[in-house]
């Protein structure tokens, strides 16, 4: 079972208490799941904006989790950052600057984690040299189920808003490519919206995780984005006959007024 957290925008600082309080509201829901999951993967965006401050806030806060912890890069991160306070024990084989991509096995499900950011930019890019890194992984365990993490969703999102800072048209065909010839892909997921919602590509099931913190409103056709303070919820995928199964389960309002 792997839990997903995703952009909880945490700063420092007296102005950024609610983001770390509903970070911290998230882990201890995190830390009440029966059963517990295996390890929990934080689909980027990690902070606002990226320091060491602000990183080392993120891995406190973090920090009372006992399975493993995985993240990815979102577009308000720094790569570097992410792998020196992120170690994964030579896992990340990219060289300083590179894309920040690794994969992990979590109980039967092994996860590959894309980097879709380009530094400086809020939109993404899967060009081909990260289709090729994927492609390779993939390669590796083509029986074994999958699972593919990447920051920006490889779908329209119905929000032309967020559609003008995803993936590339291009690029979202190119990852349908290798979801149709790699069907050990049982689901990919992915954050960036600040909102829970599914889609389908190439046969394969997207399942966008919403934010810790502030949330998309439900507006079909959003132009300009704005961010409410809906509840907050996370996302748990376990695998159930050969394929996965995806919860949203909410954050308790009340406990995270509490903190």
């Amino acid at each position: 079972m792997l839990a997903q957290l995703s952009d909880p925008h945490v700063g420092v600082g007296r102005g950024d208490r609610d983001s770390a309080n509903a970070l911290t509201a998230a882990v201890e829901q995190v830390r009440r799941l029966k059963p517990g999951p295996r390890a929990v993967i934080v689909t980027g965006d990690l902070v606002t904006d990226p320091s060491a401050a602000t990183y080392e806030r993120v891995r406190e806060l973090l920090a009372p989790l006992s399975p493993p912890v995985f993240v990815i890069a979102g577009n308000h991160d720094d790569r570097d950052a992410l792998r020196e306070y992120f170690a994964l024990a030579g896992r990340d084989t990219g060289s300083v600057g590179a894309p920040f991509q690794y994969s992990v096995e979590v109980g039967d499900l092994r996860v590959v984690v894309c980097d879709s950011t380009i530094p400086g930019h809020e939109e993404g890019s899967f060009d081909r040299e990260r289709r090729a890194w994927l492609a390779t992984e993939l390669a590796v365990a083509p029986e074994a189920p999958t699972i593919v993490a990447i920051h920006h969703p490889p779908v329209p999102t119905s929000f032309p808003a967020f559609d003008e800072i995803g993936l590339p048209e291009a690029d979202r065909a190119g990852l349908a490519e290798l979801l149709t010839i790699n069907p050990q892909v049982r689901r990919v997921i992915c954050g960036h919206v600040h909102r829970a919602f599914f889609q389908v590509l190439a046969g394969c099931g997207v399942a966008v995780c919403p934010s810790t913190w502030l949330q998309s409103p439900l507006e079909i056709g959003m132009t300009e984005i704005h961010l409410d303070p809906e509840p907050p919820a996370f996302m748990v995928h376990a695998t159930t006959d050969g394929g996965v199964i995806s919860h949203v389960q909410p954050i308790s309002a009340a406990r995270a007024r509490a903190l």
